[in-house]
């Protein structure tokens, strides 16, 4: 039996290691946790559909949201693979558009910051509205588009994966730990439903006080979390580019 999976060789011989999937995965980690408060205003949206009297309203967002997940970070993790296929470090191109994608962030916090007034609001935007009324073939859509088609959301998501792609280069490995990556980040629209299913309705006091909480500091949130996001890519793609 074969142990090659658990070890590495190094030069002082083999030493036990972590899985490469989990070693992937941790690595991604912080990204994957900013992303869980870079989308907590979306907590809003994902709260108004907690509290729909049918659960298949808050089921088709969550199935939209885990889609486009999914086909960001695939396709990301795909153009890596495809580019150093085997073993060996990422092609210099892909470091690039991590750094690319750091600096794309960095710059969506600053015109956010820009953009946020001085004082909060408790309403929700007018846009969260459609979760209310909206059916759910229109609330598949909406995850699908708040992620796939949102350039912060997809840089995020896109920028975890690559993380993962230059960490290990098996394929089930990679979709392995680029899942949970999708479920930690996700975790904003995840957890109310988890909430009022759990709780009832004894969760409706918590999950109102969050929705009032990320209807008025939303802006600073966004601001804030994604500037130290784009600061952890670009750092981990400098260092990338230093080893070349």
């Amino acid at each position: 039996m074969s142990f090659r999976f658990f070890r590495v060789q190094t030069a002082s011989g083999p030493h036990f290691k972590k899985p490469l999937m989990i070693l992937a995965f941790l690595e991604a980690l912080p990204i994957a946790l900013g992303t869980f408060l870079a989308t907590l205003p979306l907590a809003g949206g994902s709260l108004l559909l907690a509290s729909r009297t049918r659960r298949k309203a808050h089921l088709s967002f969550l199935g939209g949201w885990m889609t486009g997940a999914l086909l960001v970070g695939l396709l990301a993790i795909l153009l890596s693979d495809v580019s150093a296929p085997g073993q060996g470090p990422p092609r210099l191109w892909v470091v690039w558009l991590r750094l690319i994608l750091g600096i794309g962030l960095i710059a969506l916090a600053a015109r956010k910051w820009i953009k946020a007034s001085g004082t909060g609001t408790d309403e929700a935007p007018g846009w969260m509205r459609a979760f209310e009324t909206a059916g759910a073939s229109r609330l598949y859509g909406l995850g699908l588009i708040i992620v796939a088609l949102n350039p912060k959301n997809a840089m995020l998501f896109a920028s975890g994966a690559l993380v993962i792609a230059a960490k290990t280069y098996v394929p089930a490995k990679q979709v392995l730990a680029y899942s949970g990556f999708v479920i930690v980040a996700s975790l904003s629209v995840l957890a109310p439903l988890m909430l009022s299913v759990l709780m009832g309705e004894r969760a409706d006091a918590p999950l109102a006080t969050l929705k009032k909480f990320t209807a008025r500091h939303s802006a600073v949130i966004l601001a804030v979390v994604t500037a130290v996001l784009g600061a952890i890519v670009i750092y981990k793609a400098l260092l990338d580019l230093a080893a070349y």
